[in-house]
């Protein structure tokens, strides 16, 4: 019997694979939340990428009301060392990756027009545990 988690592991996972400089591909909720993650122990602490990507979101949401940006469709915060991609996938879903501070955000796209829609099926579909 396929699990919700197992098939968000392997839609996550295949978009890892698919983005060469990806650190780390999670799914996190509104609330700070990771609801999954791959890899399962990311080189940042897990806790902290979950709670950043909930913090980026809610600036980013703020920043584009009082601009009237429109609906808000992915953010990236960029260091020396790290690049923090946000992703938002619905109301209470978001996308968070991890990148090289050399990688295009841009070069991202493709991969997440490919897997982002399986990604929405499995986050909407029942399964027998539930």
């Amino acid at each position: 019997m396929t699990t919700r988690q197992a098939e968000l592991q392997r839609v996550l996972g295949s978009l890892a694979d698919e983005i060469s400089q990806a650190e780390w591909v999670a799914l996190v909720d509104q609330n700070g939340l990771m609801v999954s993650s791959v890899p399962a122990d990311p080189p940042a602490d897990s806790d902290r990428i979950a709670a950043m990507t909930a913090a980026v979101a809610q600036t980013a949401e703020r920043v584009l009301a009082e601009l009237e940006g429109g609906r808000l469709r992915f953010a990236t915060v960029t260091g020396a060392k790290r690049q923090h991609l946000t992703v938002f996938l619905s109301s209470d879903r978001l996308l968070a990756i991890g990148l090289a501070p050399d990688a295009e955000a841009q070069s991202v796209i493709p991969h997440l027009m490919r897997w982002v829609p399986e990604l929405i099926q499995v986050l909407k579909q029942r399964y027998a545990s539930e």
